[in-house]
């Protein structure tokens, strides 16, 4: 009896990212470049000692769709530790890999114009076979679908925002059922993973992605991924690890990212998604990432007798060493001066870096009311408002015009 295939499934590793990164004087490589690479290595020679038989990446390669060289290369020396031990290779292009214009190369296009034994690029939905030290593995192939491109067809001129959505959430229905007839229809024990890059309903964001995405992009249903001519959905796109068929067959996975890009991924485990596939489903387990570079978001209420101290105190609760750090405290206006900068500086001196400072002024109502008083008319009060709040100063005389009505409104009700 055949025994079950060992597959490594990860995705969205992003090399180019360099936000919260600086130039390593030694490698001439941006920090953030390297922590992404020794952490697409580690998870990569994990899955190497567990001997897997097929590695599937679920897209989104580098940040940008014209990647820099330095980033290609990079990427490239990880897959290569697959590749060198005859690993085959099956990768996804993401939105983030997919060209502007029509016509143009995709970002991971270069390993299938080289011809890069063992590595297989999917570029278009399709379906095909892999060879395995294990056996055949079939993989259906399910990149993003770039709305920029779709809207260029005929049957999409004219139509709107939600109209075009609908539409694309139509297209990967029906290339999904297409490809799951065929697998039917074929009536094999091929195992099967349906390989895709795409927003599936109901998936978790990543809460750094909660703040980009948009609701106009098409989710994919759950119910025709869990269609049982899969044995494994391997997916793409959410940067947080999640299944959403967890009780069932088969299995529908985001892998996650392999590392933390932004503060608000700071509390979410990374690393890759390990299984064993056969006709009929798979067992899988997450394998986290080790010793990803923490990002630490220190938050106090300094608002006390002692506001440098407890600051100070807070810091020391965390082990700064190797860590990316953002600091804010809350503090009365009254205390401002109790406050000494540099030990605070000081304390977090053991930081790889100190992204940022923050200082939060908390006004009583007693002092607001100094500012902010009966006396003043409306507009008087809010020219105030207006001047005490910087991001709002650039559009004061705007914002007093709409005001306008709300102030005759008022000087009518007084009249009455």
């Amino acid at each position: 009896m055949p025994r079950d295939i060992r597959v490594m499934h990860f995705a969205d590793t992003h090399f180019g990212v360099e936000l919260y990164g600086r130039l390593d004087p030694d490698t001439g490589l941006n920090t953030r470049l390297q922590d992404f690479k020794r952490s697409l290595t580690s998870a990569i020679e994990s899955a190497l000692e567990r001997g897997i038989d097929l590695a599937v990446f679920a897209g989104d390669a580098y940040k940008s769709r014209d990647p820099r060289q330095t980033d290609q290369r990079e990427f490239a020396n990880c897959i290569r530790l697959l590749t060198q031990q005859n690993i085959p290779v099956v990768m996804l292009i993401g939105n983030h890999d997919m060209p502007a214009i029509r016509g143009r190369a995709n970002a991971i296009e270069i390993y299938r114009t080289l011809g890069v034994t063992g590595v297989q690029i999917v570029s278009r939905p399709e379906m095909f076979l892999v060879e395995t030290p294990a056996g055949k593995v079939r993989i259906v192939g399910i990149p993003y679908l770039l709305k920029g491109f779709s809207v260029a067809k005929e049957e999409y001129q004219g139509k709107t925002l939600e109209e075009t959505r609908l539409l694309l959430e139509e297209k990967y229905s029906e290339n999904i059922a297409h490809f799951a007839k065929q697998i039917r229809d074929a009536n094999d024990d091929i195992p099967t993973i349906l390989l895709g890059h795409f927003w599936a309903n109901g998936a978790k964001l990543s809460s750094w992605q909660e703040g980009y995405f948009s609701r106009d992009e098409a989710q994919v249903a759950v119910a025709s991924l869990r269609d049982p001519a899969f044995d494994y959905v391997a997916l793409g796109h959410i940067h947080k690890h999640q299944d959403l068929n967890k009780n069932g067959q088969p299995h529908i996975v985001y892998s996650g990212s392999p590392d933390k890009i932004d503060f608000g991924e700071k509390d979410e485990e990374k690393g890759y998604v390990y299984l064993n596939l056969r006709k009929g489903g798979a067992d899988y387990q997450f394998v986290r990432t080790p010793e990803t570079r923490p990002l630490l978001d220190i938050d106090v209420d300094a608002d006390c007798e002692e506001p440098t101290e407890k600051i100070v105190s807070a810091i020391q609760c965390h082990s700064l060493r190797n860590a990316i750090v953002k600091l804010s405290y809350r503090i009365g206006a009254d205390r401002q001066s109790l406050v000494r900068e540099r030990e605070i500086k000081d304390a977090l001196a053991p930081a790889f870096m100190t992204v940022s400072i923050q200082r939060r002024i908390q006004r009583d109502s007693a002092t607001r009311s100094l500012d902010f008083t009966e006396g003043k008319t409306p507009r008087e009060n809010l020219e105030l408002y207006i001047e005490k709040t910087p991001n709002y100063q650039v559009r004061k005389e705007r914002l007093l015009e709409m005001a306008e009505p709300l102030f005759a409104e008022l000087a009518e009700e007084s009249a009455e």
